[in-house]
């Protein structure tokens, strides 16, 4: 039986590795901000999105594993988790996952948006 940490690690080995996603993702270049809790924005480079999480590059070091929010142009922060980091790059899953009126809304006023099923 493996353990819960066990299967946390794995998880999060497919989630770096895109092996997990369930939702169409977007391959995107949007500019946005993120920041931790009591800490100041910086930006970021949306690289995709889906309904369930995006990856980012930023240039900031971030603490890995915690919780931060992320602003796109126009739209209200949104709470996510980081749950990868590799160098300037992270993956991160929304606390709540994006509505599918809302991720259409982002694809429509983004139009370079390009759909990869996984």
């Amino acid at each position: 039986m493996i353990s819960d940490k066990a299967n946390q690690r794995e998880m999060k080995r497919q989630f770096k590795r895109g092996d997990h996603r369930s939702s169409t993702r977007a391959g995107v270049e949007i500019r946005a901000e993120v920041r931790e809790p009591g800490l100041g924005r910086v930006e970021a480079m949306i690289m995709d999105l889906s309904m369930t999480g995006f990856r980012m590059r930023c240039m900031t070091r971030l603490t890995g594993e915690k919780n931060i929010f992320m602003a796109l142009p126009s739209f209200t922060a949104i709470e996510s988790k980081i749950c990868w980091v590799d160098g300037d790059f992270f993956g991160c899953e929304f606390v709540q996952g994006l509505h599918p009126a809302v991720f259409e809304h982002i694809v429509s006023k983004y139009p370079t948006l390009k759909h990869v099923d996984c």
